[in-house]
């Protein structure tokens, strides 16, 4: 049997779905798509919607603030270098990365302060399959990014004044969004080891390495944000692992491997006591009970996931291949959304890998769900 390549497809799929609704392109008849919105690059950023203004970056190194309701531009902001970040808010600024700065800028669009994170040079990509950075958060006025590194850092919101700076100990780049909870600041790094720092000072109060229980060719990092509720922390990667541990202790509650060996990447969501997370070749979205780490359910979507789901009133909003809406009840694909691919298949042997066409997660507003596409554009697709 010949080897196949990091996250590679088996053909098992654990329950396929029906798709029971015709595909829709953006612009058909049917009108699902309110506005668009075209940017010079692929977006793969999420949207912050702040006061009715989408904030977004792109690859094409600009910084934009939309009107959520019209798809009208306010402002734009150069930056110099690719934004892959989602942005941050906090009173009247707004904060993103953007070639290894942290950038803030008042809501008129006006540079505010701009720190540099990390002295190197810039690293575009770990690997082919590196497509986000750390993306600000926001915690008591002060702003937590990770860097590459290996630094995790804090800066005064108002000021741009460093208070905090942890290393990781592999000083492996960072591109976990981290989440502070009960005095901890948490993230993951390429390594695929889970930190939790206290805040006040920055020491490590425990740290989980993935590798410890066994690992793959590939480093298992983790890349997405991190899930914090009842005292557990979620969080997946490359290690084909949804894990779950005690907040406080670091202590592995469990573990839900996947069964194909591929990639749980796109970042787990948390509602009501399931948590919804994608994957790599296999296409399988799952949903998994979060006491237990048990499967309930999975779909076979069309392409890797590489954002995170949005739950809202019973559906879940998600981009792969195309975009998709599905019914949590029913469990069936409700709407499916083509676009027109938007990269190049790539041969690895006798494998062919084709990329996703979205890698920004979708959030909501109002009557519609506004997602960035790697086509260049900003979508709001109207919510069932």
């Amino acid at each position: 049997m010949k080897k196949k390549p990091p996250g590679s497809i088996f053909v098992l799929t654990l329950i396929l779905f029906a798709v029971t609704a015709s595909s829709q392109a953006p612009g058909d008849s049917d009108n699902w798509v309110k506005w668009r919105f075209k940017t010079e690059d692929a977006v793969y950023a999420s949207p912050l919607i702040s006061d009715g203004i989408v904030y977004i970056g792109s690859k094409d190194s600009t910084f934009y603030a939309i009107d959520a309701k019209s798809g009208k531009e306010k402002w734009r902001y150069h930056s110099g270098a690719s934004i892959q970040s989602t942005a941050a808010a906090h009173k009247n600024l707004v904060f993103f990365e953007s070639g290894n700065r942290l950038v803030a800028l008042t809501k008129r669009g006006r540079l505010k302060w701009m720190r540099e994170l990390y002295a190197n040079d810039d690293i575009h990509q770990m690997d082919p399959w590196d497509f986000h950075r750390s993306s600000p958060c926001v915690h008591e006025g002060i702003i937590y990014i990770g860097t590459e590194g290996g630094l995790l850092l804090g800066f005064e919101a108002k000021s741009g004044r460093m208070v905090l700076r942890c290393q990781t100990l592999s000083e492996q780049t960072i591109r976990t969004t981290p989440v502070v909870s009960d005095h901890l600041v948490l993230y993951g790094d390429w390594d695929g080891v889970l930190y939790a720092n206290d805040i006040s000072n920055g020491s490590l109060t425990w740290k989980y390495d993935t590798k410890w229980e066994g690992t793959y060719p590939w480093p298992n990092s983790i890349l997405s944000a991190l899930v914090v509720k009842n005292d557990h922390v979620y969080f997946a990667g490359k290690s084909n692992r949804l894990y779950s541990l005690d907040l406080h202790t670091g202590k592995k509650n469990w573990h839900y491997s996947s069964p194909t060996d591929q990639w749980l990447i796109g970042g787990p969501v948390l509602a009501d006591g399931v948590i919804y997370l994608g994957s790599s070749d296999q296409h399988l979205f799952h949903a998994i009970d979060a006491a237990s780490g048990t499967l309930i359910w999975s779909a076979d979507l069309d392409g890797r996931i590489w954002g995170s789901a949005l739950i809202q009133d019973g559906l879940i909003y998600i981009g792969s291949n195309s975009f998709f809406i599905l019914d949590i009840e029913s469990r069936k694909i409700l709407r499916k959304f083509a676009f027109p691919q938007v990269h190049e298949e790539r041969k690895y042997g006798d494998y062919t890998d084709r990329p996703a066409n979205f890698h920004s997660s979708p959030v909501s507003f109002e009557d519609v769900v506004i997602v960035g596409s790697d086509d260049g554009c900003i979508y709001a697709i109207k919510a069932l």
